[in-house]
């Protein structure tokens, strides 16, 4: 007889997702959908004194590692202070987030007009047409107001109100603390503002895109002929970028000054696999703040290390969480759905072993398996009271089940609703197709209320049916035994006074007759 291993895997994987999310104390779901395991470190590290940074010019700087968000550097980095032309970062994040690089932006009226003839500015004139691309490296080379202006009316469909709102929504959902934007450019408004600590996040989520890291790391660039003008040439005005100063590593960056805010600086540099962003603001000089960027930043390549997590957690003889070691006993280790995210790092300084690191295993519920990665879970690491770094834990399902999502799209609305398909949607794990076994995804209270409002969902169209069908005996009743018996003696009644009729007529004629 033939035997269906991956069927019984399947379902050997749901029973133990099914016991890790349901055998930990109730006390997990209290303020939280997930649960955590904690891996305490071995080490003692409640006198670590983190590194210590180098003095700067800088009123305030930071230097936050890119693939981790973990600060190794700061000096004030809540503190307000005016931007200047950095700000050109958030434009540029925003416009390759929104829109087609081969989109055609054409320069309005207010674009060229409405922009300071005496700052950074190529030249660009009223009805211009340039590609969304060509007009990112002017801004970001050659730090372009009047492309800038023209960039942020492109984005928001010609409001720069709407454009600025979108700035400041984007930095609230980076985790901006102290930031407020009123224009795409950076010149000087009372009311445009920001920290070292925002810029830096700001300038992290850029450095993630493609574009924007080829954008940044260009040293020059020509901007084809436009209908209105001959080609033009254009050049990084970042000093490590455009070599005129020397900085070993360096692959992008921002310049920014103006008389309110002295000089600004943001600069991304790699090495060893840390990807690093600098971060200095409010500088006296120009070559301060190179100097400052370039202490600070070796500063963190010195005292600091990159591992890769991939590198040095093997998930499948990982001795911190049952979820891991069963696997192996079921199936061969390269073999195991179970993976950890590419790319994820943990930060520490080089004084630190990567073993000592604390380790928090979060469990996350999953509705319904798709295709391909599933996050299940997250491991988060902390060294010292600091957080280092994280990954997620990823279920890969080969399978491409039918999920509610790709249900609703496709049913149609005059048919039975899908909650009548999927009525356990919300409790089932579903394990490619047609295999799936109940997971409690939520606490109690909240699976009593995803219940209640589950079955109300389903019992109307129950109601409905059951009203309908009580309705179609009631009539099949009136018909059987109330109309049709009814209309028998009606038909007799008629007949028998018709026969009276009939001879009461005979008798008359006769009796006429007579």
């Amino acid at each position: 007889m033939k035997v269906n291993f991956r069927k019984y895997f399947r379902r050997l994987l749901a029973i133990t997702v099914t016991v890790l999310l349901t055998v930990s104390p109730a006390s997990a779901y209290a303020d939280t959908n997930t649960n955590k395991e904690n891996v305490p470190s071995t080490v003692d590290v409640s006198d670590f004194a983190w590194p210590t940074g180098p003095e700067v010019y800088a009123d305030a700087a930071i230097v936050m590692e890119a693939s981790t968000g973990l600060i190794l550097y700061e000096k004030d980095i809540y503190d307000k202070h005016y931007p200047a032309s950095i700000t050109k970062i958030m434009t540029t994040l925003l416009a390759i987030e929104n829109c087609n690089l081969n989109e055609t932006m054409t320069m309005s009226h207010a674009a060229e007009w409405d922009v300071d003839f005496n700052s950074s500015r190529i030249g660009l004139v009223e009805g211009e047409s340039v590609s969304l691309k060509d007009a990112l490296y002017a801004v970001m080379l050659e730090s372009a107001n009047e492309v800038s202006y023209g960039v942020g009316e492109h984005v928001a469909k010609g409001s720069m109100t709407d454009f600025t709102a979108m700035m400041n929504a984007r930095a609230k959902e980076l985790g901006s603390v102290n930031t407020n934007f009123v224009n795409p450019n950076g010149l000087h408004d009372d009311n445009h503002y920001t920290c070292a600590y925002d810029m830096a996040l700001i300038s992290r989520a850029a450095i993630m895109l493609p574009e924007f890291r080829t954008i940044t790391g260009s040293r020059t660039y020509t901007m084809p002929a436009t209908n209105k003008n001959v080609a033009r040439p254009l050049a990084n005005h970042h000093r490590f970028i455009r070599k005129t100063l020397n900085y070993d590593g360096a692959i992008g960056g921002k310049t920014g000054g103006t008389a309110e805010a002295k000089t600004t600086l943001v600069t991304y540099a790699e090495r060893n696999g840390l990807t690093l962003i600098a971060v200095v603001l409010h500088v006296d000089t120009g070559l301060h703040a190179y100097e400052d960027t370039a202490k600070i930043l070796d500063f963190a390549f010195d005292n600091y290390a990159l591992y890769r997590i991939e590198d040095t957690e093997n998930i499948n003889n990982s001795g911190f969480t049952s979820l891991f070691k069963d696997f192996p006993a079921f199936v061969k280790p390269e073999q195991s759905p179970l993976r950890l995210s590419s790319n994820s790092n943990v930060v520490l300084p080089v004084t630190a072993n990567y073993k000592d690191a604390d380790k928090t295993i979060t469990y996350t519920p999953v509705k319904e398996f798709v295709h391909g990665n599933n996050v299940v879970g997250q491991i988060s690491y902390s060294y010292a009271g600091k957080y280092v770094g994280a990954t997620d834990i990823l279920y890969y399902n080969k399978e491409y089940p039918l999920t509610k999502a790709a249900f609703d799209a496709q049913w149609p609305d005059y048919l039975i609703p899908p909650e009548l398909v999927f009525k356990d949607s919300e409790t089932n794990v579903t394990l490619g197709s047609g295999s799936s076994e109940d997971v409690p995804v939520d606490s109690k209270s909240t699976h009593e209320k995803d219940s209640k409002k589950q079955g109300s969902s389903v019992l109307k169209p129950i109601l409905l049916g059951a009203t309908a069908t009580v309705i179609v005996l009631l009539i099949g009743y009136y018909i059987l035994f109330i109309e049709l018996p009814h209309r028998k003696r009606r038909r007799r009644y008629h007949e028998n006074h018709k026969r009276r009729m009939d001879s009461m007529r005979r008798n008359y004629r006769e009796d006429y007759i007579e």
